[in-house]
């Protein structure tokens, strides 16, 4: 039997056929810091830990050469992280996208309100890089997940939409136009009550029924998009409480979700 480890040095070894794009969309407003949490801490922690422990998983995963990873940050403004001109960084051989993360932590700390159209518009230009370049082979997949425990505040619902058709749509579908393959799929998790949960779920993609299947195989299923299991949808704790098994949960579903983006 050959070992996970050993098969794992082969995968890096071994040329790309194909990449996995991931994206977080981290809500920094202000409401971030509410510490409605099982430890009462703020939101915002909770959702740095999480970021932090999925990049971890990704650089141990069997799939770890192929994924490269960004972040966009949001409030009044948005962040998209940039290192060296590079807005997605690889989790193998060395984790630089959690170096990165790490870093870009210290000056994003919650302020402001939810300037949501514009992160999607952000998220959409680092895919559209992405999709452009021609080092990368032209197999490429990709999941945006959006984080947030608000509603739009700077601009209209409308524009929301619209930013977030731009990366279900008109980038799919460049991506499809490079390889028949290629996809891209858009979660949303909402991280409080307060966030527009509507609009949450009607930007979400629709999962794939492979997808479905691994989310059922690992008791995920009845956590996402309740009572229809249909799209990328995680809706807040009803109690409006981070617990920690339903963090535990949105850091399985964002994990299954980044591995099967090619299934």
């Amino acid at each position: 039997m050959v070992s996970r480890s050993f098969a794992l040095q082969l995968l890096r070894r071994r040329p790309l056929s194909y990449t996995v794009l991931v994206v977080f969309i981290l809500d920094r407003s202000l409401s971030m810091m509410e510490p409605k949490t099982y430890d009462y801490r703020g939101k915002w922690f909770h959702l740095a830990d999480l970021v932090e422990m999925l990049l971890r998983r990704l650089g141990r995963s069997r799939m770890a050469p192929a994924f490269q990873v960004g972040f966009v940050w949001y409030s009044d403004d948005v962040e998209i992280v940039e290192q060296d001109g590079r807005v997605y960084f690889p989790v193998s051989p060395r984790n630089v996208a959690l170096e990165v993360f790490r870093q870009s932590l210290e000056r994003n700390r919650p302020y402001g309100m939810t300037a949501m159209a514009d992160a999607l518009e952000a998220a959409a230009s680092v895919v559209e890089r992405y999709v452009n370049q021609l080092t990368l082979p032209p197999e490429k997949y990709g999941t945006i997940f959006l984080f947030t425990d608000g509603k739009e505040t700077k601009r209209s619902v409308d524009d929301v939409v619209a930013a977030a058709e731009k990366i279900t749509m008109d980038l799919a579908e460049r991506m499809r136009r490079l390889h028949e393959r290629n996809r891209i799929g858009l979660a949303t998790i909402a991280l409080g009550q307060d966030a527009d949960r509507e609009t949450l779920r009607d930007i979400a993609s629709f999962l794939r029924e492979a997808q479905r299947r691994v989310l059922e195989e690992r008791g995920l299923i009845d956590l996402v998009d309740p009572p229809y299991h249909e799209k990328m949808f995680i809706d807040a704790p009803a109690d409006d409480r981070i617990s920690r098994e339903w963090e535990e949960a949105v850091r399985r579903f964002v994990e299954r979700l980044s591995e099967t983006a090619t299934v």
